[in-house]
């Protein structure tokens, strides 16, 4: 049986992934090394006939990419969804993301 922490009574939480203390959790440091270093790339693909906006090596933790695809969503008018650290938009917005990533001084490259 395993020995996964629900409650504290002293108010540190568990890991939500693995459910150990901050001090005994994995999941982190492996998140942590997980992080691309450099640019962000944006890409434009076709699939089906249909064009995507790739935005992929985005150098935030996965938590925080989830923030800026929900963001990004809601700004462009826009469906996406975000696999790993890879966030894939639908339709042309290349502009728009490279605006966005200009204005929070987020490194980026690709697509002039």
């Amino acid at each position: 049986m395993s020995r996964k922490v629900v409650w504290r009574s002293d108010g540190e939480t568990p890991c939500g992934s693995c459910g150990q203390l901050p001090g005994h959790c994995r999941c982190s440091a492996a998140s942590l090394s997980a992080v691309p270093t450099g640019p962000a790339r944006i890409r434009i693909e076709k699939r089906r006939g249909k064009t995507v906006t790739v935005v992929d090596e985005i150098p935030l933790v996965e938590k925080d990419v989830k923030a800026l695809l929900r963001d990004l969503k809601k700004r462009l008018a826009s469906g996406g969804t975000c696999k790993q650290n890879t966030i894939e938009l639908q339709g042309d917005h290349v502009d728009g993301v490279r605006k966005w990533f200009d204005g929070h001084s987020i490194p980026h490259r690709g697509w002039h």
